[in-house]
């Protein structure tokens, strides 16, 4: 991990992101993902590994799974640092340069169900 990512990661852990390990072993995540609720609205980042992560603003509720969306109000995919840098310079929900228009999700955003058997979450504190 360089360093530039680990910073990344520390930032949005520090800034009200609930961190998921999915398929974690004794060697580490297979998928890290982190969701920060605002309310009907969350982002959520996605990585993979260094050089694949996605990112997104969903809405969220009942019967809405957050890590297959159908609807976005923006994504991003890269690596994982272009991906974290993009999340952090989002505007909150809200703001007048938030997103607000809500499309259909690109395919390949989210975490597939198979993946998601085992899975750690923790927060940051």
């Amino acid at each position: 991990m360089t360093d530039e990512l680990a910073v990344l990661i520390e930032r949005i852990g520090r800034s009200g992101f609930l961190l998921h390990s999915f398929q974690g072993d004794r060697h580490g995540p297979d998928v890290l993902a982190a969701v920060r609720d605002f309310g009907g609205i969350a982002d959520v980042v996605i990585m993979f590994d260094a050089e694949r992560a996605c990112a997104y603003r969903t809405p969220t509720g009942p019967g809405i799974d957050i890590f297959a969306p159908t609807k976005v109000l923006w994504s991003y995919a890269s690596s994982a640092v272009w991906t974290l840098r993009a999340l952090v310079t989002l505007a909150a929900p809200g703001h007048p340069d938030a997103p607000t228009e809500l499309t259909a999700a690109p395919p390949g955003l989210g975490v597939p169900r198979e993946w998601r058997e085992r899975v750690r979450i923790r927060k940051r504190t």
